[in-house]
Order: C-alpha cells, then structure tokens, then sequence
C-alpha cells in the first residue's frame, strides 16, 4: 500500500468501510462499499443494455454479469481522468458542454445584439508589399 500525500487533514477522518468477509467466508481481496455500489450499477447497466436487441443476443452469463461489473468497479474506483475521479469527471463534462459558454465571474453574461462601435477616431498602419524584379546575387539559395 502505497501512503499518500495529504495536502490538509480533512482527508485523515474519511475512512473507507471495507468488507473482508461475508458471514464468515473471507473474501480473497477486501472490497469497499464503494466498490460494491459501482458493481451492482454495472450489473444493473448490463441488465438495462440486454433489453435491447444488438446486446440482448449475446449471452454470455459470466462475462456480462461478473467481468463486465467488476471492470466498471474497478474503474471508478481506481482510476482518475484529470486527478478526477471517472464519474465526477464525466459528470463536469456533460455540464460543460450544456452550459452557456459567456460568463463572467461564473454568471451568465448576456449577449449584446448591437455591435460596439467607437466614438472616436481610430488610427491603424497599411502595410505595402514591393516586389522585387531579380532576387539578389548575395542572397544564399538553398
């Protein structure tokens, strides 16, 4: 187990429950509830997916409702997109992309139909191009 850096103290009291065995039966590995959880939703996902005809046609018992959970658990549970975990991460994702984009100080800004125009005079360069006739004899050509 590796230890892991804490930034604040808050993190020291939030102790995981861990499952080591069930009426007396260990488990070959201590499980969390948090995992348990994410595992009954992949099996309730694969449950919900079956009912539609692309997937409803394979049946395979084993993969569908022990492989397939128990790779979703360990997912979410493992893994961070971002130094996020999965579903937080997804979950901000769809929010971004439904959310307006013009805010200020994370209000919605509204957007102004008239076009800002300048009430003074505004001074810019034009710049002028002169084509040469023969390129130069120093110049280097590759």
């Amino acid at each position: 187990m590796e230890p892991k850096i804490l930034r604040t103290y808050n993190n020291v009291w939030k102790v995981e429950k861990v499952l080591y065995g069930i009426q007396d039966i260990p488990l070959p590995l201590p499980i969390t509830y948090r995992q348990i959880g994410f595992f009954i939703g992949g099996v309730t996902l694969v449950w919900l997916l079956n009912l539609f005809p692309p997937l409803s046609l394979l049946h395979l018992g084993l993969v569908e409702y022990v492989f397939l959970p128990g790779v979703v658990a360990w997912f979410f549970t493992k893994q961070h997109i971002d130094g996020k975990v999965p579903h937080r991460f997804i979950f901000r994702f769809i929010l971004y992309h439904i959310e307006s984009r013009v805010q200020n100080r994370y209000k919605e800004v509204s957007i102004i139909k008239k076009p800002y125009q300048y009430t003074s005079k505004i001074g810019y360069r034009q710049l002028s191009f002169h084509k040469r006739s023969a390129p130069d004899e120093d110049r280097i050509s590759d």
